[in-house]
């Protein structure tokens, strides 16, 4: 690691004062009293929906002027299940079982393209996510590539994406999968390397070690595809110095991006990960908040070493145009989404769906020629003046026309003291064009876009903040959102 970071006195008096202002806005009710947090990844948060059909859901549904949106294809198999993974998979080889899965995707797929009314998506970006989606032979690969290229203009897509484990692009058919991504338009990679400590990686239950990471990072780029890898914070057996001692592994890998992910024990969705029964076993091995907060500040400030900002929230690269188009245009642009497969979900420019988490639920739908999806809900118009404001403002910023022309009224007669309080706290700032979180902000954005959950879709109740001014509860009825919802 650079010496110089480690010997900076005025680079870890800064990463001190972050954690010791998180600490204080802790004790002003910003962040959950015990330091617990929920992602916000989505508004209304993902899975607490009521049941939906698809003839309910796309009733009055049309795609967007331009026929464009975003796809999502989820592949819910691994070589084994990590323990802090929150979703429901099946772990070994399951060759017929993926085979039929595969099967079901085309006829998902079929039955959207029918439902929309059109011969092909066109799609300005694609992720295929998982689970694994490499983890298959390559010739099972090619035809299930080839089969979703038979449905797309690929001409359309600035960005095909793929998650994967390292361990997939190893080896002779780690060779033969990168050629057949790349032969069939994929033109980026994230990898899930977790971890640069391989004592790290064993107590995560990860497939590979760190020389395998290292080498399929060198493998991606040979073979001329971007690498955006991810790593997890916060886990037990890690330190302060260990943490560091990866990131900077990571800063010096010819990656397009970093993405750093905080360790989450509880589900914040249908399926619980192991990592909560290794904390029931041992409620000390995972680092405390605060030194869970330290290790996040100073991985920030040693990846700025290198040239690295935050362009995308929690999405570290040295060019803005490296970032994942596929979060930029959901989250950000707000537009149109559709996702396929067991637990994928679709987000829509007024509405939002998801699949069953069960294969057999999955599988009865698509028997039965309807759209997977089991729950979901078209938003209201104050859920959906909400969600225009937290997906946006949470990972890059909220612009103040845009929020107008999807909400008929202006930003600035909404949520007038919970935002004054914001700004006055130094946690956004409103520019006159647009609303965004500042430095403080970025670094508690979950806890601070929160702020415009609904009381009822907030991560905890009440009591588990401190009663203090950034208490979440406070000014946030249907009134504070805006005068009109009092009605």
């Amino acid at each position: 690691m650079k010496s110089s970071f480690m010997q900076d006195t005025a680079v870890w008096n800064k990463i001190e004062d972050m954690v010791q202002k998180t600490l204080q806005l802790q004790k002003k009710g910003l962040i959950c009293l015990d330091g617990d947090f929920v992602p916000s990844v989505h508004y209304p948060p993902i899975t607490q929906y009521d049941l939906m059909d698809d003839e309910r859901f796309y009733e009055g549904y049309t795609l967007p002027a331009d026929g464009r949106v975003d796809l999502y294809l989820h592949f819910p198999f691994c070589q084994q299940h990590c323990t802090f993974c929150h979703y429901p998979g099946l772990v070994g080889p399951q060759l017929e079982e993926k085979k039929r899965y595969l099967g079901y995707i085309e006829r998902e797929m079929d039955l959207s393209l029918q439902r929309l009314g059109v011969e092909k998506f066109r799609p300005r970006s694609i992720l295929l996510g998982g689970g694994t989606p490499t983890f298959m032979p390559p010739e099972m690969l090619r035809k299930y590539l080839e089969m979703i290229a038979k449905r797309i203009d690929l001409d359309s897509v600035r960005q095909y994406n793929v998650d994967l484990d390292p361990n997939s692009l190893l080896g002779p058919d780690g060779i033969e999968r990168l050629k057949i991504m790349k032969d069939l338009g994929v033109t980026r990679l994230t990898i899930g390397v977790q971890s640069f400590n391989d004592k790290i990686l064993k107590k995560m239950n990860r497939p590979h070690n760190a020389a395998q990471a290292l080498e399929s990072i060198e493998n991606t780029v040979r073979h001329g595809m971007k690498v955006n890898i991810e790593f997890i914070y916060g886990y037990p057996g890690q330190t302060l110095e260990n943490w560091l001692e990866t990131v900077d592994m990571a800063c010096n890998t010819p990656t397009d991006e970093i993405q750093l992910y905080r360790l989450k024990v509880k589900a914040y969705g249908d399926f619980q990960g192991h990592i909560l029964h290794e904390r029931e076993k041992d409620p000390n091995a995972i680092p405390d908040f605060e030194t869970t907060m330290r290790m996040k500040a100073a991985a920030i400030e040693l990846m700025r070493t290198y040239g690295y900002k935050e362009n995308l929230r929690r999405v570290y690269t040295r060019d803005k145009k490296n970032i994942s188009q596929y979060a930029y245009n959901q989250c950000c642009n707000l537009y149109d989404q559709l996702g396929f497969g067991l637990t994928g979900f679709s987000s829509l420019r007024d509405r939002f769906c998801i699949n069953p988490q069960t294969f057999e639920e999955y599988y009865r739908r698509i028997d039965e020629g309807h759209l997977p999806l089991n729950r979901g809900l078209v938003r209201s118009p104050e859920q959906e003046m909400r969600w225009s404001i937290v997906l946006p403002m949470k990972n890059m910023w909220m612009i103040k026309q845009k929020f107008q022309d999807i909400n008929g009224v202006s930003f600035d007669e909404c949520f007038r003291t919970k935002v004054d309080r914001l700004i006055k706290y130094g946690l956004i700032e409103d520019t006159g064009r647009k609303v965004r979180l500042t430095e403080l902000g970025a670094f508690v954005a979950d806890e601070v876009v929160e702020q415009f959950n609904a009381c009822e879709y907030l991560p905890f109740p009440r009591e588990a903040y401190a009663d203090g001014p950034l208490n979440p509860y406070l000014d946030n009825t249907s009134a504070d959102a805006h005068a009109s919802f009092a009605k």
